[in-house]
Order: C-alpha cells, then structure tokens, then sequence
C-alpha cells in the first residue's frame, strides 16, 4: 500500500472510530455495555470492508466506500442529518457563511432528503422558491445543470441561493408520477409573509405561513378583533420556518396556562415551553389544518395546542408507549397493517383537533460536529418532545382526521378542491349541528 493511501485510509478509520466509538459513548452511562454493543459491528463493519476490497468484480477506492457509508449512517439517523468528507469541507464551510453576506440569498425552500434526493418539504410564503411554484413533496431531479441524485442538502441550499437578480432552474419531479417540470426560481430579496385572515363559507380562517419574529404579537392583535367564544380553523399547512420560541408564544393565546412540550439532547440544555396565566385570547374550540409541509416549529405548535385541549377537556395525556422493534414494524407492514396507532376516542372530546396530513417530523436542533479527519457532522442534538414524551423527530404528528389532498388534475379547468379545508370546514360545524339537532328534540 504506497504511503498515500496508507494516510488515507488511517484518516479514514479515524472517521470509523468517531462514529461508532467516540459519538455514541457521549452521555452514555454503562460504559462497558455500551463499548460491547459498539465494537461488535464496528468489527462487521471492518469485514466488509475488507471482503468488497478483496473480492469485489473492480478494484474499489476506499475513500468513496468510506463516505458512502458514512452518509447511509447519518440518512439513517433521520432526513436532515448529513456527513461532510474532509474533500467537500471548505465547499460546506464557504456554503456556510454565504447565509451571512447580503449578496447572498437564499431560496426559501426548506429540504429534506428522500430516496438520495432532496425533496421539498416546504417553499415558505414570499419567497422565491414559492414565487416559483416548487411545492411540498417536490423531488429535485436537478438544480441548474447538476443532478439531484446523491445531492447533500447543503450543497442543494447552496445552489440554490445566490446573488439578487440571478436565476436558477429547478427540474422536479411532482406527485408521485414520472412528470417532470422545470421552474426557474428568480433570486430576490424576501421577507415571510405573515399570518392573514379571511371568510369561508361563514367560518373564520386564520392563516398562519410561518413562526418568524413578531408572529405571536400580529396574531394577538388579530385575534383581539375576533368574538373570543367562537370557533376558530387556523391554517399552518406549509408552515416550515421560524422559531420554536415564537411558536409557544403563538400557542399559548389559544390554551389554558401550563407546559406546552420541551427541547431535549444529550448535551444541550433542555429548553421548557409554558404557556403563562393571562396569555390566553382566544377561547374556543380550534380545528387546525396541517399537511406534509408542516413541520419545525409548526409540529411543536400543532402539538402543544392538542395536549392544551387535552389539559382544558380534562383528559388525561398519557405517556408514549415504548417504542416497538424493527422486525415487529417490518412484519405489521408485510401484512399490510397500518402501524401508525389510530386516534383515542377520547380525542372527539378535545376543543382542538388536527386535520389532514401527517407532518415532516422535522422537530430538532442541529450542530455541526467538526472531525479530526478534517471532515465534518451535521447532527441532530436536540428534539421537540410533546408532553406525552414523544419526540417530533424522525416521525411528526399525526391528525386526529387524516385527510390527504389529492394531486389536481391538468386537464381540467376547474380549480382544484381543497379536501384538507372543506373537511375542517365540517368538523368545525359538527357540534354545533348537533347541539341544535338536540334543542329541536
């Protein structure tokens, strides 16, 4: 082996040894249980490597083996964890501190990764991206002239963005279905748009498209104009960007005084969210419309409101069971069975109730983690838990009504119906139905 590749490979096993060994033994607490359970695959690990470099059909490199095994590790983790090789670390580093300049704008498009893909989680209201008409769900088959395949999050940020008046073309692939579009998103300064309000079909919608600064105090006085006893359907479909902060002071105008849910790591400090005595506002029953493109601190928001509604019906929110085994979720999907547990019914009881589409699951906190082999970690530290205890992250909410939008349909001219609004719309109605169907009895 010439001394090259010995330097490289020693570099690279020190990547191996951080992963496995130095990661997980922080904040562990056995540490000889911990050490068994880690060295047992890392010596697998080591077999492998050796058996594809000995046997495989072609000679093989070492260092792509290393990375893409190193990313298959932190995908596993969850959709927004990534491993930086030491190679792509000033490309991550200068990526990084074009956020800071002005001449740098970014896209307004939050990503996650599916299938080696970035795909779209959200193009927050007002920015290009949503200018463009990139949509939840979207898959990036390209960005520009680069593909989207094996693409890292940050490097799609990154290319993303740019300079004010330039552009970009995006080829993405929509719905499900082998149909391609090509947006070009027009690089401009952007600010969030804040929440709105309007009629439908007499009920009252308040439209909530992000957490950024000042949401809380616009929903306040919002809210202040409104009949405080009356029901009230708020909109956070989309909602992807702001603050988990600013989400809680959201939160807390619309239920009773308590916990609302907590950011919690190994190694962070763990961050309370409380709703206080006299921040409430509003007073009524709440319907709250939600989709794939709800996530961060939306999730937290969606979730503190439902175990608030829980705490003001009086009932009882009882901790996550424990989580069950991979074997045992792989054979309930083999038999077609839906693990997502159904909702209680008790949960008919509660004034808030969630509609439409499961969330990302994109309630976290990330550092980068700097390797000694030049390299880096982009890491999940922290997790949004519920008061239940569940954690936000890999896995979001789930409704009490699941309601899936169905993809319009091109050929038609019509515009397409909102399924998620037109069913909050009649739950929203439901009880007071019934409380007039029981006077005229």
């Amino acid at each position: 082996m010439s001394r090259s590749r010995t330097l490289s490979f020693v570099a690279s096993l020190s990547l191996v040894t951080t992963l496995f060994v130095v990661l997980p033994a922080i904040g562990s607490g056995d540490g000889k249980k911990d050490k068994d359970g880690v060295y047992r695959p890392l010596g697998l690990f080591t077999e492998v490597v050796s058996l594809v470099r000995s046997n495989y059909v072609e000679p093989v490199e070492l260092d792509p083996l290393l990375d893409g095994a190193f990313q298959g590790m932190t995908e596993a983790m969850d959709p927004f964890s990534e491993y930086v090789p030491p190679k792509r670390q000033q490309a991550f580093l200068a990526a990084e501190r074009s956020k800071e300049k002005k001449e740098v704008v970014e896209s307004g498009a939050v990503l996650a990764k599916r299938l080696n893909y970035p795909i779209v989680v959200s193009a927050i209201a007002g920015s290009p991206a949503a200018a463009a008409g990139l949509k939840s769900d979207d898959l990036i088959e390209k960005i520009g002239d680069q593909p989207g395949r094996g693409l890292a999050l940050w490097e799609a940020d990154a290319l993303l963005a740019g300079p004010p008046g330039t552009k970009v073309s995006v080829l993405v692939v929509r719905d499900g279905k082998p149909r391609r579009k090509t947006l070009t998103i027009v690089r401009s300064s952007w600010t969030p748009e804040g929440p709105s309000t309007s009629r439908v079909e007499g009920e009252t919608v308040l439209r909530i498209p992000s957490f950024a600064p000042g949401t809380a105090a616009t929903v306040r006085k919002t809210l202040e104009t409104f009949d405080a006893t009356k029901p009230l359907l708020l909109d956070i479909r989309g909602n992807a960007a702001g603050a988990f902060e600013e989400a809680a002071r959201t939160a807390a105008l619309f239920v009773p005084a308590g916990p609302l849910g907590e950011l919690k790591g190994k190694k962070i400090e763990t961050r309370k969210f409380e709703a206080k005595e006299g921040e409430r506002v509003h007073q009524s029953r709440l319907v709250v419309l939600m989709d794939s493109g709800t996530a961060g601190a939306a999730e937290l928001f969606a979730s503190a409101l439902r175990d608030g509604g829980a705490r003001q019906a009086g009932i009882k929110i009882l901790p996550v069971p424990a989580p069950k085994s991979a074997d045992a979720v792989a054979e309930e999907d083999a038999d077609g069975v839906d693990p997502t547990p159904a909702p209680k019914p008790e949960n008919t009881l509660n004034p808030v109730r969630l509609v439409g589409e499961p969330t990302t699951g994109m309630g976290l906190e990330q550092q980068v983690v700097r390797l000694g082999s030049g390299g880096s970690l982009k890491l999940s530290v922290g997790k949004v838990r519920s008061l239940s205890g569940r954690a936000l992250s890999p896995r979001g909410l789930d409704p009490d009504e699941r309601v899936f939008q169905l993809p319009p349909d091109e050929d038609s001219t019509a515009p397409p119906k909102d399924q998620i609004l037109q069913r909050g719309l009649r739950l929203l109605a439901e009880p007071a139905n019934a409380a007039d169907a029981k006077k005229a009895a």
